[in-house]
């Protein structure tokens, strides 16, 4: 009796019941290609073939009229034998790397000062305000520090040094070459700390408690129980921060462009802005491309380094 239910439920008896039981076969043979199949086709979409097609793009020099002609490695052998490209890349080392010490720094001291709030009201308060800045878009969050680094009295800073008296005449910040790269990276990282802050906070929340009470009981110093145990159980989520953070502002363009512009001069050209200028204004889609293909590899390079290497170390330890 037995034998005739498993029959009559194992083997379908209308086709209907045999079309699905071979769609349930192929999906239990093939369910990472099913469950990873859309994200898949989204990433070939969306990154693959704008690739490649920004590769085949460095590949052709276009003349007027929209004509292109293949000129194989051409525009990698003269982006590597112009100067300014090296003084841009500089620039973007210089600007990628500084926002990252910026944001990560100030984002492990806000999450430091947040975390030891005792009312836990208050502390979802500092959190959320902190979540509501780091939802501005990058470009009005760089409006908003062009117009405090205004280079007249208008400009919130030299109106605050002025009433001081700290300063006799305004300052133009952003028509200073120093000043102006400075005045980009601190913007950059201002924008970037909610997001170290908020990773960091909650990587402090999940630290035992009791850790710090037997470092107490131990006798260990302030500086020794952040060292010991903060930083330790921090490693992992200041990982995940430093490559993000890095890899955002090692491309980014919506605050140096509503600032600078990538002045004066090219003092604040990155390589983004480099792109926008060789692509948009001189129409060298091939040259441009080329630059945008250097920034991708390197990138990858990095991410892959950086993930093998360094966080892999952190999870093995």
């Amino acid at each position: 009796m037995s034998t005739e239910s498993e029959t009559s439920f194992t083997e379908p008896d209308t086709p209907f019941e045999e079309f699905q039981h071979q769609v349930s076969k192929i999906a239990n043979e093939h369910i990472l290609l099913v469950l990873l199949g859309p994200a898949i086709l989204a990433i070939g979409a969306i990154f693959v073939y704008p690739v490649f097609y920004l590769f085949r793009q460095s590949m052709f020099l276009t003349l007027p009229g929209g004509i292109s002609r293949f000129v194989g490695i051409q525009h990698y052998v003269d982006m590597f034998q112009n100067a300014t490209f090296w003084d841009y890349f500089l620039n973007t080392l210089l600007y990628s790397f500084g926002s990252l010490v910026i944001s990560l720094g100030g984002g492990l001291i806000v999450a430091l000062a947040i975390n030891h709030v005792s009312r836990s009201r208050l502390k979802d308060t500092y959190s959320t305000l902190m979540m509501f800045s780091w939802a501005i878009p990058l470009a009005v969050v760089a409006l908003i520090w062009k117009w405090m680094l205004t280079g007249n009295e208008l400009g919130l800073f030299n109106m605050v040094l002025l009433d001081l008296g700290l300063i006799s005449e305004p300052i133009a910040w952003l028509a200073s070459s120093s000043a102006a790269i400075v005045a980009v990276i601190v913007t950059d990282a201002w924008a970037r700390l909610p997001f170290a802050m908020l990773v960091l906070l909650a990587g402090l929340q999940s630290i035992p408690n009791h850790m710090y009470d037997a470092a107490r009981v131990d006798g260990a110093t302030t500086f020794q129980t952040f060292r010991a145990i903060t930083v330790q159980y921090l490693r992992p989520y200041i990982a995940i921060v430093a490559l993000i953070n890095w890899m955002f502002a090692f491309r980014a363009f919506a605050v140096i462009f509503p600032m600078t512009k990538g002045g004066p001069g090219t003092s604040s050209t990155v390589f983004s802005i480099h792109i926008y200028r060789e692509g948009m204004i001189n129409f060298r889609y091939g040259y441009a491309s080329a630059v945008a293909v250097f920034i991708i590899l390197i990138t990858l390079i990095v991410a892959t380094v950086y993930v093998t290497k360094v966080m892999g170390g952190v999870q093995d330890e």
